[in-house]
Formats: C-alpha cells, sequence, structure tokens
C-alpha cells in the first residue's frame, strides 16, 4: 500500500483560508470548568487534576492525537487498551475497548460510542466514526463516570460514563498550526490548521487537513486516514451568534488478526501471529480490512433571550458508507470471508433553554435523535477462497430491512446554592424505540448489491423476524450535594441513573438459529425480552488542594438491573448473550498531584473496581441456573494504578509514565484468565518560541519503553467466532513530532 500523499489538500486548505484579521473575545460558558492550550486538555467533572498536571504537555499521552481514550486514560477506574499505538487500528468487535469504572459501555451491539462531540451523539457504531476528528480540533475534554447532569451523556447509552468534546473555534486572530510527525512502521502524520481571524461583521472561520499512515507492526497490511474540518462563527449582534462545522474523513484500515485463549496464553508467539499473505488462505490479510467515508455536519444557533438566559438549537447529521470484510470462523474447523456493506445515517436536534429563576439556575432540553441500522447488521455476505486465491460467494447469512433507531429525551435540570452548600438535581426522560427487523429468505439470490437483493422481493423468514417495535420509557433521575468546607476543600454526594439497550442478540440468533427454532423460540420473543439495562449509582467525594498539591477521593456503589452477559447455554449448545441477571459494582478512587518545585510536576491515580453479578443466570430454554455469582464481569480489571512525572529543564521536559492493571478475566465464568501487566511509557519534549513562531514544539515519544509482552484488547462477544477473542499489546514503538504554532 502507498502512502497517501497530502500536498494537494493541505495546499487547498492553505487557499480557502489565507487571510487574516483581528479578533474579539467570546465568553465562555459559565457552568464548566474550561482549560485551553496549544494542546487539547482535559476538564470538566473528572479530570482537573490530571489537566492541572499535563497542560500542554497532554500530547504526551497520545503523540499520535488520533485516540480520544488515549488522552484519558491516566484516570482512576478508566481502562483503555490498544493493539495500534497510532489508534487507527484499534479495533475489538467494531467498538472501543474502554471502560468505566468496570463498565463498557458500548458492550452488546449498542449502536453509540462513549464520546459526545459538543453534547451530541455524533459518534455511532459500527462503522468508521472512531477516529474522524482530529483532536487538535479540540479544545477541552469532559469525562463524566457514574453521576451526571441530566443535560449530559445524551443518547442512546450512557451506562458507566461519557466523554463529551468540545470544539475548538475559530480563533479572534490569523493563525497557523502545522505538525509533522513520524514513527516505528513507517508512520507519518502531517497535519495543518489556519484560523481566518475575524475578517468583518463577526464572521470567522478555520480549516483543518490530516493525513495520517502507518504499517502494521506485525504481518502485512497498513492503515491511512484523511481528515478535513471546516468551522465558522457569525455574530449577528450581541444577542444572536451562528457557529457550523463539517467534517470529512476516508480510511482504509488494515486490522490486527483477533486470537483465541490458547493462542494467546503463548504470548511471544501470539506476538508474531497475524494474517497471512497468501490469497488461497481465508486468513490472507486483505481479506481482512475496512473502509469507510463519514460526513458530518452541525449547527449552533445561540440567541440571547435575556441578561441570564439563552436559547440554544442545535441540528446535526453524521453520514457513514463502507465495509468490513473479515475472516470468520462460524463453526470449528469451517473459515469463510464475510462482507458487511454499511450504509447508514443518524440525525437529530437539540433544543436547549437556561435561564435563572430567582437564584436557581434552569436548563431546559429535548434531544430528538434517530439513527439507521446498523447495528445490528442489515446485511451479510460470505464467501469462500478457492485454490487459486480467488473468492467466491457461498450465500447471504443476513439479509433484513432497512430500520431505525428512535429517540425522544427531553430533560430538566437545576442548581442551587446558598451559604457553603450547593445542589444540583435533574430529571431526563428516555423514549427509545428499537427499530423493527424483518429478516429475508435468502435462497436464489446471488452475489449483488444490498439493494438488488430487497428488489427481488425476498419473501420474509417470519422465525426470524421482528415485525413489532420495542420502546423503551423511563425517568433518570440525579441529584448532587456539595458542601464547601472552605475555599480548599469540598465535599460532594451523589446519586444519579443511567441506562444502555444491547441490541446483539440478533446476529447470535441468526448463527444459532437452528438450535433456537428447535427449542420452539422464535426471534420476535427473544426480541420482545429484551430489557433496558440500569444502573442506579452512588458516589460520596471529597476534593481538597494545598499550595502545590491536590487530592481527590472518591468511593462509589453502583446496582446494575439487567445486566448482559454473553456465555454459553447447555440446554441450547449455543452461545448468545442473556439479558436477565443483576449486578453490582463498588470501589475507591483516589487521583492526586503534587508539584515540589516549579519545574517538577507529580499525578498519580489509584482504583479498586469491584462489578460483579450477584445472581445465577438462567438459560432462555429450560431456566438451567449458570453460576456466575459474584465473579468479576469480563476484562474489568480489580485494580489499576497510574503514575506520571513532569520535569522542566530550561525549555527540555522529561515525563515518564507507568500504568499497572491487575487480572482480567475473558469470561464470566472465569476460565480464561490473563494475567496483569505493567506498562512503561516516556515523553521527552523541547519547547520554545523561536523563528518568528508563536511556539516551536520537538517531542519524541517512547511507548512501551521496555517492550513488555501483554494481552491488551479483550473481546467478550465477537462476532466473528462468538467466543472471545484477544489481541497483545502494543510492542516498543517510537514517534517523533514537530510542531509549529504562528
Amino acid at each position: 500500500m502507498k502512502k497517501t500523499a497530502a500536498p494537494a489538500l493541505l495546499g487547498l486548505m492553505a487557499l480557502l483560508l489565507s487571510t487574516a484579521a483581528r479578533g474579539t473575545e467570546i465568553m465562555p460558558d459559565s457552568t464548566l470548568h474550561y482549560y485551553t492550550s496549544e494542546e487539547i486538555t482535559v476538564s470538566g467533572q473528572k479530570g482537573d487534576i490530571l489537566q492541572q498536571v499535563t497542560g500542554s504537555e497532554s500530547a504526551v499521552l497520545n503523540p499520535s492525537q488520533m485516540s480520544v481514550y488515549k488522552v484519558i486514560n491516566m484516570m482512576p477506574s478508566l481502562s483503555q487498551q490498544s493493539v495500534d499505538p497510532y489508534g487507527l487500528a484499534d479495533i475489538s468487535n467494531y467498538h472501543e475497548s474502554f471502560k468505566f469504572r468496570g463498565v463498557e459501555a458500548t458492550a452488546g451491539g449498542v449502536p453509540s460510542t462513549t464520546a459526545n462531540v459538543e453534547g451530541l451523539p455524533l459518534t455511532g457504531r459500527p462503522g468508521g466514526g472512531a477516529t474522524i476528528y482530529d483532536l487538535e480540533n479540540m479544545q477541552n475534554i469532559t469525562i463524566y463516570s457514574g453521576v451526571m447532569p441530566a443535560s449530559k451523556g445524551l443518547g442512546l447509552a450512557n451506562v458507566g460514563g461519557k466523554i463529551d468534546m468540545e470544539i475548538k473555534r475559530p480563533a479572534d486572530e490569523f493563525g497557523v498550526d502545522v505538525k509533522q510527525s513520524v514513527g516505528s512502521n513507517n508512520f507519518g502524520r502531517t497535519y495543518l490548521r489556519i484560523d481566518t481571524g475575524e475578517l468583518g461583521g463577526g464572521f470567522k472561520a478555520f480549516g483543518s487537513a490530516s493525513t495520517s499512515y502507518a504499517e502494521k507492526w506485525k504481518g502485512d497490511g497498513a492503515s491511512n486516514r484523511n481528515n478535513m474540518m471546516l468551522g465558522f462563527s457569525e455574530t449577528f449582534s450581541d444577542r444572536v451568534k451562528l457557529e457550523a462545522f463539517l467534517t470529512y474523513s476516508k480510511g482504509l484500515i488494515h486490522p490486527y488478526r483477533s486470537l483465541s485463549y490458547a493462542e494467546i496464553s503463548d504470548l511471544d508467539t501470539a506476538y508474531s501471529k497475524d494474517f497471512s499473505t497468501n490469497p488461497a488462505d481465508p486468513f490472507y490479510y486483505d481479506y481482512n480490512k475496512n473502509e469507510f467515508e463519514d460526513w458530518m455536519v452541525m449547527a449552533n444557533l445561540e440567541i440571547k433571550t435575556g441578561d441570564s438566559s439563552k436559547l440554544n438549537i442545535k441540528p446535526y447529521y453524521w453520514s457513514d458508507k463502507g465495509y468490513y470484510m473479515e475472516t470468520i470462523t462460524p463453526t470449528p474447523g469451517t473459515n469463510l470471508v464475510r462482507e458487511w456493506d454499511i450504509e447508514h445515517d443518524l440525525k437529530g436536534v437539540l433544543a436547549e433553554y437556561s435561564t435563572k429563576l430567582g437564584d436557581i439556575d434552569l436548563d431546559f432540553g429535548y434531544l430528538y435523535h434517530t439513527q439507521e441500522r446498523p447495528g445490528p447488521p442489515s446485511s451479510w455476505k460470505n464467501y469462500t477462497v478457492s485454490t487459486a486465491g480467488d473468492l467466491v460467494f457461498k450465500n447471504w447469512s443476513i439479509l433484513s430491512n432497512t430500520s431505525s433507531h428512535e429517540l425522544h429525551e427531553p430533560f430538566i435540570e437545576a442548581k442551587y446554592s446558598t451559604g457553603n452548600y450547593r445542589i444540583e438535581g435533574g430529571l431526563k426522560y428516555v423514549n427509545y424505540t428499537l427499530p423493527s427487523i424483518i429478516t429475508y429468505t435468502t435462497t436464489g439470490i446471488g452475489d449483488v448489491s444490498y439493494d438488488e437483493a430487497l428488489a427481488s422481493n425476498p419473501l420474509i423468514d417470519a422465525s426470524r423476524s421482528a415485525t413489532a417495535a420495542k420502546t423503551f420509557s423511563r425517568v433518570f433521575p440525579n441529584l448532587t450535594l456539595t458542601r464547601f468546607i472552605n475555599d480548599d476543600t469540598s465535599i460532594h454526594l451523589a446519586y444519579g441513573e443511567n441506562y444502555v439497550t444491547h441490541v446483539d442478540i440478533y446476529p447470535y440468533f441468526i448463527s444459532n438459529a437452528t438450535s433456537f427454532i428447535n427449542n420452539g423460540i422464535t426471534f420476535q420473543e427473544l426480541w420482545d425480552a429484551r430489557e433496558m439495562e440500569t444502573a442506579q449509582n452512588f458516589e460520596l467525594g471529597m476534593k481538597m488542594k494545598g499550595t502545590n498539591w491536590s487530592l481527590a477521593p472518591t468511593i462509589y456503589y453502583a446496582i446494575h438491573n439487567h445486566k448482559q452477559a454473553v456465555l454459553y447455554d447447555p440446554a441450547l449448545n449455543a452461545t448468545y448473550p442473556m439479558n436477565n441477571a443483576d449486578a453490582k459494582g463498588y470501589g475507591i478512587e483516589l487521583e492526586a498531584d503534587y508539584k515540589p518545585s516549579r519545574d517538577l510536576k507529580c499525578y498519580g491515580s489509584f482504583s479498586w473496581n469491584r462489578f460483579y453479578f450477584d445472581q445465577e443466570i438462567y438459560s432462555d430454554v429450560d431456566k438451567t441456573p449458570i453460576d456466575v455469582k459474584g465473579d468479576q464481569v469480563p476484562d474489568a480489571p480489580e485494580f489499576m494504578a497510574k503514575g506520571m512525572l513532569s520535569y522542566r529543564i530550561g525549555d527540555f521536559t522529561i515525563s515518564p509514565i507507568v500504568r499497572y492493571s491487575s487480572t482480567r478475566y475473558g469470561d464470566v465464568l472465569h476460565n480464561e484468565k490473563i494475567d496483569g501487566a505493567t506498562v512503561c511509557d516516556l515523553d521527552l519534549t523541547w519547547s520554545r518560541p523561536m523563528l518568528g513562531f508563536n511556539n516551536v514544539d520537538c517531542s519524541l515519544s517512547l511507548i512501551n519503553v521496555f517492550d513488555k509482552n501483554y494481552v491488551s484488547m479483550i473481546s467478550t462477544s465477537d462476532y466473528k467466532t462468538l467466543k472471545t477473542s484477544y489481541q497483545p499489546g502494543v510492542p516498543f514503538t517510537l514517534v517523533a513530532t514537530l510542531a509549529f504554532h504562528y
């Protein structure tokens, strides 16, 4: 594969945006803590201490600036795993490998991600939406875990927590940012952003473009992604402002081969095992790739209706087109190549009105959101491989209708302060309708497109269909009481509820359809039996700070109802997700920083997270009990400890980083144990104004300095094998970056 060239794209951006003027300041929203810098920062309800330590050096945590999860993974109770040092090919069953307090928010085929943009659910799954945003274009990240305000965490799911990314607005003055990175495995990334400054009449804009490429660190194949983003802001008066943002992204990704527990148990071999280079082998690397093209557009119309009130209207649209191609093993000894064509979009609008009633801050809002399938999948085609290395069409394993998820989500939120107390609370009403799924018989349908297959008027397979939609309606409250003991110490007590709905029962049913139907179970019955998983969260926390230190201890307790687990049902002789158990979680989090001198900053976090089923799970056929009571859920480390130092010598900064994660399990019965691991990174950065630039940054990042062999990503519901799959962690990687800020 050849590296995509950037000059034409970057030259076009420069031509479009090479004008300059003076700017005026726009005041930020006073309800959140905002921190800005030349690199992305972390702030909000969680992450304040991490921001104080990393500041403008936060790129240390994510040298490629391609993954929001790598930026925040030093925080307590956040577990992020990776097989790709650059975040391009981190694919674990079409979802990010990321957990809040042991909770994998997007497990179970959830068609959303844990990250919102500007409070909007603008990143869907499955598809190509994971890395369509360059993090240099984000100025703030807000992290919510457990309890969150009613106005936050909007979308199809928010169980465990939510991340909200805020776009870096057009600058008041003309500016140019250029960054070039190179690294191991022929990695290269070029990024350019140009801000026009104010052009008159309150108008200002920015444009950015990036191109990224990396070969895999094992096996053949490479990944590349080209991103572009445009934004403008028009201030019509001191009361009316309009903002709009457009993002375009196109990527071709070659992922790494998923391994079984037996394979990953031999780590030395696992670190070299990948897809083959033989086209006659079903595990040929070029039969395992995905390619997507994405468009996102959103706007924000802000109207100030009074001195302390305003109305925001935010329409949005996201389109995703592409495919996954991958080797599957539907039964032991049988290997096929599956093509999953995807063309879906999501759209919606958020209207939000904030005002004051006496001393009470009020926020009213309403989100309407609709999102096409998948997931769950609407079409799968299977191929065999000939001895000549050609793909030969075998059959359609799934052909179903086009249908959509639909969400109506009004909310109200209030905040009141008196003396040394502040009380915040709200209500969020969720009305969520799952899509109907009509499955068609595919006898006689050949290797044609999805539209052509539907145009052939195939018969409906009633036993594999759910023609009746399923709707969930529920109110989710939250309440936080904060006591300010003095200017440097506060304590808070919080309660809140959140939700998620799993939809991966459909591909599991199709793969095990014979067993289900022979036992008299139709898909409509299982679809009707789906329950929304809900979580009740309790939290007690404290924040303390001195002249050169900060400390934030937290204890929490959570009750999950209708928790899903993927396991083997002996009555059906099939593996599939069951949605009929309750679980509990509790733990301790500690986050601290210490600055013994102007040039030395220390950061550390520790977490103990217990998340387990507190009852047996019962078979959907004969109600046979499956004993999982008391066991930690899969892929949830019980202990994590992380630390970082930042030592500055003149213009030079040295930042060592260490992360420890304890034992995990790949299955609910704890038959597949994964040992804990400690991984160390190191960043060396030189930065100073020079040559007429505001700043010039040179950095060298060493990832996994000691080349530690360890297991990273675990997928407990892998559609390719219907079993748990594993990936080894990132090996030693070197990344160098040169950035100019003008």
